[in-house]
């Protein structure tokens, strides 16, 4: 089981590193089971196609990203405004981190993309939102409670329009690869924008 599991992952990396250098197009199935080192039949094996092996790349690369955020969501030493600014800031920094993310991002938006690498990507990144949202709804939700945060907020309307601020920062950061230029500009961002609606008066 364990040389299974292996054997996945390592297909999975070399797919991934292939994908990022040539685009997802451009490389076939035969040439990662040569680059892998692994038969054909093994990687069909794991892989039914070869957007079955993105779309396990991109969940594995969202899967890492709700670990840094669940590290912030369930850290019981921080308070709910804190986990608010820390939240949105590491979201950020994570995302910096998953190439495959970019590059798929990359392709739907200035190329024409493949219609299934588009379907797998908005699939994928649909679950991450439908998921960050019940955990933001619930900080809101918590902060309202204990009076840190105002109670007019309406916690749904406010996490929406927080997901769709920070996934339009996305195709700046990520795309145009500006992140580095601006991320010391995020923290005034977080307090003064993301975080000073919901601040008791």
């Amino acid at each position: 089981m364990q040389k299974t599991l292996g054997v996945k992952a390592d297909i999975m990396n070399v797919a991934e590193k292939l994908f990022c250098r040539f685009g997802f197009n451009k490389i076939s199935m035969d040439r990662i089971a040569k680059e892998s080192k692994h038969a054909k039949g093994s990687v069909y094996y794991h892989f039914s196609s070869k957007i079955n092996l993105m779309n396990s790349i991109l969940e594995s690369e969202h899967e890492k990203i709700r670990t840094d955020l669940l590290a912030i969501i369930n850290d019981n030493t921080m308070s709910e405004p804190e986990k608010i600014k820390r939240y949105a800031l590491v979201r950020m920094e994570s995302m910096n981190n998953r190439y495959s993310y970019h590059n798929v991002l990359k392709n739907r938006v200035l190329e024409s993309g493949d219609k299934q690498l588009m379907e797998c990507f908005s699939k994928v990144h649909d679950a991450l939102v439908t998921w960050e949202k019940e955990q933001l709804t619930a900080i809101i939700v918590s902060g309202k409670n204990k009076g840190v945060f105002r109670p007019e907020i309406d916690a749904s309307k406010y996490v929406n329009s927080l997901i769709m601020m920070l996934s339009s920062l996305e195709f700046p950061f990520f795309i145009f690869n500006l992140y580095d230029k601006y991320k010391n500009s995020f923290d005034y961002m977080i307090d003064e924008i993301i975080f000073k609606p919901l601040e008791t008066i």
